[in-house]
């Protein structure tokens, strides 16, 4: 795990853990944050992957990873998994709050895929975390962000979506750090569902 975040950041992971173990009021541990965001955007970095002749991916947040485990159907052809049907033997998962992905990248890759995850961050941490993001990425970073409030609810009432920003403000972010990064392609899509 990467260093000098704040004590926040670190114990919001050791709730993560508690989540992905024993669940939520409405779901068991086993079906809390299984990595389902990342289905809805499997074409669209199909394109990314392409454009860019990536070989090699981090899921960032893979949660469960669900979407490498299951068969998946496209185009009504049944692939093994996301990563079957990416082409990509290369792909690292990564998530510190699931034990079996919670060792951190050894190494970069070409492209890094982080959906659903950005607005769990604290606020505090963000910039360090999009900069740990391009840092490991040679060729682009996909993120999808949430733009509100999400059903979820941390033991202590507050929300799981610590960080909440309007697309406008994401996407300058965004802008940011792209500049500093100009040989990275930078891609952010939004999901405004809870």
């Amino acid at each position: 795990m990467y260093k000098d975040f704040s004590e926040r950041y670190y114990s919001t992971i050791e709730e993560y853990v508690d989540f992905h173990e024993n669940g939520t009021e409405k779901t068991s541990g086993e079906d809390t944050f299984v990595g389902s965001s990342l289905m809805r955007w499997v074409f669209h970095i199909n394109n990314i992957i392409k454009s860019t002749q990536s070989t090699s991916l981090i899921d960032f947040g893979c949660g469960k990873a669900m979407g490498y485990i299951n068969k998946i159907s496209a185009d009504e052809i049944i692939y093994e998994n996301v990563q079957d049907f990416w082409k990509i033997n290369d792909v690292y998962l990564y998530d510190p709050a699931v034990k079996k992905y919670n060792k951190y990248p050894p190494k970069k890759a070409d492209g890094i895929i982080c959906t659903d995850v950005i607005e769990h961050i604290p606020p505090e941490d963000i910039n360090k975390f999009v900069q740990e993001l391009y840092k490991l990425s040679n060729k682009f970073i996909f993120v999808v962000a949430a733009t509100r409030p999400a059903e979820k609810t941390f033991k202590n009432g507050e929300n799981v979506h610590l960080t909440i920003k309007s697309k406008n403000e994401w996407i300058a972010l965004f802008k940011s750090f792209a500049k500093q990064h100009p040989k990275i392609k930078t891609f952010i899509e939004f999901n405004d569902a809870s």
